[in-house]
């Protein structure tokens, strides 16, 4: 069974339990410029899937229906 905690008196079973992989290795002042920055990559994919899902709607809008034209 996988340990849920580290006791440091065994040998590693998980990256997870290497602080390096949990952990941010800094002082206050890098995490602070990182925070500084936002959420940039978070927002641009964000963005990204919108336009797309947009160009998708015009692009069934403009090749399904308005070639069937009016309905009625």
């Amino acid at each position: 069974m996988t340990p849920t905690y580290d006791d440091r008196k065994e040998t590693y079973v998980s990256a997870a339990f290497h602080p390096e992989n949990v952990a941010l290795q800094g002082d206050e002042d890098e995490v602070q410029k990182i925070v500084a920055s936002g959420p940039r990559g978070a927002l641009a994919l964000a963005g990204l899937t919108v336009a797309l899902l947009l160009a998708l709607w015009f692009a069934f809008f403009i090749l399904v229906y308005l070639p069937r034209g009016a309905i009625g």
